[in-house]
């Protein structure tokens, strides 16, 4: 199918979910493969290793932050130990977003205070902090989780429905929504969610699963229609950007990235 062309990127957490320390590699060389599969990709970085190691720093940020000149756009997910409410923690994750020039910080939803149903934002220091992202030109991302419509609509109602103004938008994660009940049945789900945020969406995370478990699938394995998410984006006008962000299980990163590539290539033909 002839359609979406949006702009493409990996994720570097694949060289890192489920693999000893002992075998990670400096950042900076998993950038540096990243863009040696393809040096038209962006990258999305993480600041740690694991969910909870220190971020990145001094002669290992240095070379992260060269390597990451050399991409065609920069993405940060914020690591596993922000994965709460804190306004000090975010802002670090902002300054270490800012420090590699990237456009898009994801936070998950609990990352402004949100979990259950009864949780309040603090809607006003949400606004200062997604101000001091747009003074480092870095844009906050929510991103889905499972059955998220509820947390997604609180943050669009309570923080600002325009990415432009607001300075806050909405990241899809495709695996998760294919994993959701929330936004219609079957293979619409995905679709769904897509049309429901299209005015609020600036990036993307594409992998797959069963629509059970989170499996973070190489696209073209599991039971995504990646032919209607193609032509939904297509028809909505996304132009941002979408990271691959499988690890899938005995895949090792560069040959997920690789296929990943070419069944997408393949599906826009």
């Amino acid at each position: 199918m002839a359609g979406w062309r949006g702009r493409l990127g990996a994720s570097l957490w694949g060289f890192y979910y489920n693999v000893p320390p002992e075998r990670h590699p400096d950042l900076d060389v998993a950038a540096r493969t990243v863009l040696g599969l393809d040096s038209s990709l962006g990258l999305e970085v993480w600041a740690s290793k694991t969910l909870d190691a220190p971020a990145a720093s001094g002669a290992e940020m240095d070379r992260l932050a060269a390597v990451c000149e050399q991409a065609s756009f920069v993405t940060v997910h914020v690591r596993g130990v922000y994965w709460h409410w804190d306004p000090v923690d975010l802002r670090d994750e902002i300054d270490f977003a800012g420090r590699l020039n990237a456009e898009i910080l994801v936070l998950h939803p609990i990352c402004f205070g949100l979990s259950d149903r009864g949780d309040r934002m603090d809607v006003p220091e949400i606004r200062r902090i997604a101000d001091c992202a747009e003074r480092r030109g870095v844009m906050l991302a929510v991103e889905n989780m499972r059955d998220s419509v509820w947390l997604l609509d609180r943050v669009i109602d309570e923080v600002g429905d325009n990415p432009a103004t607001s300075n806050v938008g909405v990241c899809i994660d495709i695996g998760h929504a294919h994993r959701s009940r929330d936004a219609g049945t079957g293979q619409d789900i995905v679709s769904n969610y897509l049309d429901r945020y299209a005015a609020q969406l600036v990036h993307l995370h594409l992998h797959g699963n069963h629509g059970d478990r989170d499996e973070h699938l190489v696209p073209g394995q599991g039971t995504v229609d990646w032919s209607l998410v193609l032509a939904t984006l297509d028809r909505i006008g996304f132009q941002g950007s979408a990271v691959l962000e499988s690890h899938q299980a005995g895949v090792d990163p560069e040959t997920g990235i690789d296929r990943g590539l070419k069944f997408l290539e393949e599906q826009l033909q």
